[in-house]
């Protein structure tokens, strides 16, 4: 999937091509980006020193693993996949992005998704944290070669001017300008954000008493919003461990106070809803 001419060097923004096991520009300068064992390539802009801190370490994702591999959130982006799917125009396949894709298990379930619907798909995972882009691209060996996963800025893509279908953002910042970029022109971004009483019941632990949490209204930059829908179910969470590594991937992590966490802590077992809203746009 490196070779097929999407990627370009973050550096000066030529293609890059695939020999080995490393990425080579066609610039003047001859940028190389090695990819690792686990197979992900690292595309941060090089001599930062900000780069090895940044996006999610190693413990937030270990939790994230713990959570999402217990299939909870499996329909969230199972159902945003379909809302975008159906408002994009009848292709024979798909190229998509998920940016800021973590350990990248909702990439590869949305790739299951339209494996499902018989439809021919690849899916590139971007996200700042190398520990998540390299644990994404452990994941997809296990049994999925259609998938490629990169430490990446989300908000400068190292990929070519109109070369994706779509752009999935879920729980992450949306990047306007760069969607509007590297989108075809058919294109969809698709995005997924909390609904009003999203983890209500853990919010109520840690609260007592929490606001309910207006949904997200915000068109991006360049588009026009073509779809609105929503998703609520309740999941149980059986097990002190699942309870902890939900609450350790959410922004309640940081700023809840000391009370809340110890009740939480306290809590054996725990009902909880989800509640997501996913908005579909287009370029104007």
């Amino acid at each position: 999937m490196c070779g097929n001419g999407i990627f370009v060097c973050p550096l000066c923004k030529a293609p890059l091509s695939r020999e080995n096991n490393s990425l080579f520009c066609s610039g003047e300068r001859k940028h190389t980006y090695d990819i690792a064992s686990s197979g992900y390539v690292n595309l941060l802009p090089p001599g930062k020193k900000s780069n090895a801190k940044t996006g999610d370490d190693k413990e937030m994702l270990r939790c994230r693993r713990r959570f999402l591999s217990g299939g909870y959130y499996d329909r969230i982006s199972s159902g945003l996949a379909r809302a975008a799917l159906d408002c994009l125009s009848e292709r024979e396949s798909i190229i998509f992005a998920d940016a800021g894709c973590g350990d990248g298990y909702h990439a590869l379930n949305i790739l299951s998704f339209f494996e499902r619907e018989n439809i021919k798909s690849r899916g590139i995972g971007f996200d700042a944290s190398k520990h998540g882009a390299d644990y994404a691209a452990r994941l997809s060996k296990k049994g999925r070669s259609d998938a490629f996963f990169a430490a990446a800025n989300i908000f400068d893509m190292p990929v070519s001017d109109k070369s994706l279908d779509i752009i999935f953002s879920m729980f992450a910042p949306v990047p306007d300008s760069e969607a509007n970029r590297v989108l075809r022109d058919d294109g969809v971004l698709a995005v997924c954000s909390s609904g009003e009483r999203h983890l209500w019941e853990m919010r109520e632990v840690l609260y007592g008493e929490p606001r309910v949490s207006p949904p997200l209204d915000r068109t991006p930059e360049g588009f026009q919003k073509v779809s609105h829908s929503s998703l609520c179910y309740t999941f149980e969470l059986k097990d002190k461990e699942d309870i902890g590594a939900l609450f350790t991937m959410t922004p309640f992590y940081y700023r809840c106070p000391k009370e809340g966490r110890e009740r939480l802590n306290s809590i054996e077992c725990l009902s909880v809803t989800a509640s997501v809203e996913y908005n579909i746009y287009k370029k104007k």
